[in-house]
């Protein structure tokens, strides 16, 4: 019978222990993403809209190069938010495959629509709602980036990009809040990375700290402090 998937789901078994998920090249250079759940296969659109319909955020930010002060109400926030859930299972299965730098890609997209609803909805519900996400999303986005840099053996960079992800949601958290958990997992992250220096050039360089610290030489300190935090 056309349509049939027996024959595929039979190839492919699920594995409750792991995320089945894989890309597949089709016709005319489309790739897709198929996720294998015990029911059957879920596909999602590698690029664009996940499911293959019309962007709403892209169209949203078509109307903005014209309407700067387009405000969004409760039914285009429900809809940025629908989409969104989409673009998250998707940068999901792109974690599991490694796909980092579509991860980023995907995470800033979802930021975005955060930023315009929390700048432009006209419900203040809709203002807030997805900003319960945000720590989540930034350091998911960071995980991915540094894993891509630590691919090509940028072992520094990866350090600063979780440390401005640290900033970043420290920076967003409102007074007397308690820190969510992804600031954890991120400096986790970084130490592992953080290398490790010979004890006495250790020493010496924070001898030379606290020297420049006591002569208030300031921007010498600021300078040595990088190097204790940075040097290979």
């Amino acid at each position: 019978m056309e349509g049939d998937l027996t024959s595929i789901l039979g190839e492919w078994a699920f594995d409750p222990e792991r995320l089945n998920v894989r890309f597949l090249e089709l016709e005319g250079d489309r790739t897709v993403i198929q996720v294998r759940v015990e029911l059957g296969i879920l596909q999602m659109e590698r690029d664009g809209r996940p499911d293959g319909g019309e962007d709403r955020l892209e169209v949203l930010e078509a109307r903005l190069v014209g309407e700067p002060d387009l405000e969004i109400d409760a039914e285009m926030a429900a809809e940025l938010r629908a989409e969104a859930v989409q673009i998250h299972q998707r940068y999901v299965a792109l974690l599991s495959l490694e796909a980092y730098e579509l991860v980023v890609r995907d995470t800033t997209r979802n930021l975005r629509v955060f930023e315009l609803c929390r700048e432009k909805a006209t419900e203040e519900t809709d203002r807030g709602v997805l900003e319960q996400f945000r720590p989540q999303v930034l350091a998911t986005r960071a995980r991915a980036a540094a894993l891509a840099a630590l691919r090509d053996d940028q072992v520094g960079h990866a350090r600063r990009i979780l440390d401005a992800a640290v900033s970043e949601i420290r920076g967003d958290l409102a007074e007397d809040a308690p820190e969510p958990p992804e600031i954890a997992m991120l400096e986790g992250m970084r130490d592992v990375l953080q290398p490790q220096l010979p004890s006495s050039e250790r020493y010496e360089l924070e001898g030379r700290l606290q020297a420049a610290l006591s002569a208030e030489n300031y921007e010498l300190a600021a300078i040595l402090r990088d190097e204790l935090r940075q040097l290979p």
